[in-house]
């Protein structure tokens, strides 16, 4: 294994502070050893007092305590920005400066646009989109970007964010109709003073634990059975829908709202406010939710160039990714042997499902880590609850189903707890892409790939899959030759005929 290096990276934002500690290689491959994440409120304090030095004990106390978290686990090097609340408060630079001599870590502040650039990095780094909009809905400003053939064109900074707004606008608690109205008239005129060119139709990428408490209140109320805030997508509608039902709450009540974590109570709305202000100018076709923003930006700046994966290489880089967190290496053979069978059956597969197909391949089994004897369930699970990117939810689940595959009824079993995610023929693809990667296993227990050819013909009926270079293997009654051919009647709807033939 090559060399592994930790690296820090802390975001002292406007509402909460936040330090992620990860281990990477130089091959670019990286995994998550720990976070910490805290409620400073330096945008509140800031708003109350003209000043964040009030502040100054509890940022330094925690600094250190980070610091030295870190350096028990061997960190090399540690990043960490300061945004909003530091960059307008008049005491921001010496309050930086005196974090720097309690702590011993290096703290920059950094203007909107490059905070603005950081959360474009850490996003399209974890979304395989080409063009957009992107919003950050901090504490104390909002940073509105655009994007295309992925590639950043244009951001701007919004000196306005949940906590400000809300400051500014909200005195009674619920706020009344007029309140409402003013802040949202006060939204509306600032997003539309610094964005004179919407570009209606676009997704909206949307970074920040605003947009993903607003995103788990909607998945709560839904039922919705997957189990991943990132690359969740809402219809700009469903921000209307919330507000109405907001905007009537009382601060106790919107605390115990389910999928609402208590400490975003006092924001929640004012978010939900300058988020429709957003949503009605630009017009976004989607909100796409990003789990990955200015943190991981500033983390893949930090890393190999290698760990910043290129179009199309997002799901590729993070089951690499998945495998180094794991301990597990693909098996190129298993991989090469898959491909040669799907080659060999070419038209019963679409095209678009080659990545899903390799990405199973590379995943086959990695359930044994946790439980070898129910290592196909235990796959599944890993795989729903993994940070894979590049992937839609459902397509999330088809992979998990493929990768972790034992059979047609146990598939569907898998399956139907995400039956109202999944379309008609998302468990059929699962199916077939899960049997050609178990198939293929089974034919690698016998014969390694550079020993044999695959080649198929391909009927209404009936497929005959020719094995040139393999000794036809004796009959042996439910190996895993025998039991998984007998699953291309089901699966595919034909039967599948065998011929052994010499090299």
């Amino acid at each position: 294994m090559s060399q592994l290096r930790r690296q820090a990276v802390i975001d002292l934002g406007s509402n909460s502070v936040r330090m992620l500690i990860v281990e990477a290689d130089q091959e670019g491959r990286w995994r998550v050893i720990d976070e910490a994440r805290a409620l400073l409120r330096l945008g509140e304090c800031l708003s109350r007092h003209g000043s964040l030095a009030p502040l100054l004990g509890a940022a330094s106390w925690l600094l250190g305590s980070w610091a030295a978290r870190a350096r028990q686990l061997g960190v090399d090097g540690v990043a960490a920005v300061g945004t909003a609340a530091l960059r307008t408060a008049p005491d921001g630079a010496d309050f930086a400066r005196a974090l720097e001599r309690s702590s011993g870590i290096p703290l920059r502040i950094i203007g909107g646009e490059e905070e603005a650039r950081l959360g474009f990095l850490g996003a399209l780094g974890s979304l395989e989109l080409g063009e957009g909009h992107l919003i950050d809905l901090g504490g104390a400003s909002t940073e509105i970007s655009t994007f295309r053939d992925r590639s950043l064109e244009r951001a701007i900074s919004l000196p306005l964010g949940s906590v400000t707004l809300g400051r500014r606008f909200f005195k009674a608690d619920p706020p009344t109709p007029a309140q409402l109205e003013a802040a949202e008239r006060a939204a509306r005129k600032a997003v539309q003073k610094l964005v004179p060119d919407p570009r209606p139709g676009l997704p909206l990428v949307a970074i920040g634990g605003s947009f993903r408490s607003l995103a788990k209140i909607q998945q709560r109320a839904s039922a919705y059975p997957f189990p991943s805030l990132h690359n969740y997508q809402m219809a700009p509608a469903a921000l209307d829908a919330l507000y109405q039902r907001l905007a009537r709450l009382p601060f106790r009540q919107r605390r115990r709202l389910p999928g609402l974590a208590a400490h975003r109570a006092e924001t929640v709305l004012s978010a939900l406010t300058l988020a429709r202000a957003v949503s009605a100018w630009l017009e976004p076709s989607l909100i796409v939710i990003s789990g990955a923003g200015l943190r991981e930006g500033l983390l893949l700046e930090q890393l190999p160039a290698a760990a910043r994966p290129g179009p199309g290489q997002l799901l590729p880089d993070s089951v690499r990714n998945l495998l180094f967190q794991l301990g597990e290496r693909p098996n190129p053979s298993l991989a090469a042997l898959t491909g040669a069978l799907a080659r060999a059956l070419a038209p019963l597969l679409p095209e678009s499902a080659w990545p899903l197909l390799l990405a199973a391949a590379d995943l086959r089994g990695v359930g044994r880590r946790v439980n070898f004897y129910d290592r196909h369930p235990e796959t599944f699970y890993l795989i729903t609850h993994a940070r894979l990117f590049g992937l839609s939810h459902p397509e999330q689940v088809v992979l998990a189903a493929a990768a972790g595959y034992e059979g047609p009824h146990r598939l569907a079993q898998s399956l139907r707890p995400y039956a109202r995610l999944l379309g008609p023929a998302d468990g059929a693809l699962a199916a077939r892409l899960g049997l050609l990667v178990a198939y293929a296993e089974a034919l690698l227990q016998r014969a390694l790939p550079a020993q044999v050819e695959l080649t198929a013909l391909v009927s209404a009926k009936e497929i005959a899959l020719t094995v040139r270079g393999m000794p036809e293997p004796p009959a042996i009654p439910y190996d895993d030759l025998d039991r998984l051919s007998a699953h291309f009647a089901k699966v595919f709807g034909r039967r599948l005929h065998r011929r052994y033939l010499p090299a």
